[in-house]
């Protein structure tokens, strides 16, 4: 794992923002109540050094995940189910575009978790 005191890019596939850790936390609380919970417990830890963008909020705070692949997968599967819910089961419309966002960005550590992987161990 990198050292947390390092520059970090907010763009870099592990690094999520604490708006988004707690989105997530708040999807997948009801399909998967001790991942969700896990989720919640990166927001709590330290937050990665602030960058240089001048804002001094918690909302600005970003976090390294250091989940393994199958609670990514986990998260993405709980994701994947609250944005094809019928629009009358989610009481905000907008959190099933929210749920497809956060897909995203999950799926973007699941792919780079993937080709971290030997070739041997590859899907």
């Amino acid at each position: 794992m990198p050292d947390e005191s390092e520059p970090y890019d907010t763009n870099e596939a592990e690094i999520f923002s604490r708006g988004s850790l707690q989105l997530t936390f708040d999807l997948i609380r009801k399909v998967d109540p001790n991942l969700a919970l896990q989720v919640r417990n990166i927001v709590s830890g330290e937050p990665l050094p602030r960058l240089e963008s001048g804002l001094d909020t918690k909302n600005a705070d970003h976090f390294r995940v250091g989940l393994n692949s199958f609670q990514v997968r986990a998260i993405v599967e709980g994701l994947v189910a609250q944005s094809r819910a019928p629009s009358n089961t989610i009481k905000n419309p907008g959190m099933v575009v929210v749920a497809t966002a956060l897909i995203d960005d999950w799926m973007k550590l699941a792919h780079k978790m993937i080709a971290e992987l030997p070739e041997s161990e590859r899907p």
